[in-house]
């Protein structure tokens, strides 16, 4: 039986430089929500308006859901870009002799 080996098509981006750019990119959001709620907290210890605290109640907490989600995608990109940039990993996705070639037994 001839399998083809599976081929990332992005065009000319390798899949390191992919994840790379994502685990930058969730940190840098990671870090603006961050700002955001420190600055929504800073917000409501400064204000005696009920309605005024219960619409930055429910902000903290919608910025303080965004910033778990944030943190287990950083987590796990980050994971990912480690173990793409391992030896092993660098070998597979720079051969050029395997790819799309049928797994030969």
């Amino acid at each position: 039986m001839d399998q083809q080996k599976p081929v990332f098509a992005s065009g000319d981006r390798s899949i390191r430089s992919i994840v790379t750019e994502l685990h930058s990119y969730f940190r840098d959001l990671q870090s603006y929500y961050q700002i955001a709620r420190d600055e929504v907290a800073i917000a409501l210890e400064n204000t005696a308006d009920p309605a005024r605290m219960h619409d930055l109640k429910q902000q903290l907490q919608k910025f303080t859901r965004k910033l778990q989600y944030l943190h287990l995608l950083d987590h796990s990109i980050a994971s990912a870009d480690v173990i793409l940039h391992t030896e092993e990993m660098i070998d597979e996705f720079n051969s050029s002799e395997n790819k799309g070639e049928p797994l030969k037994n």
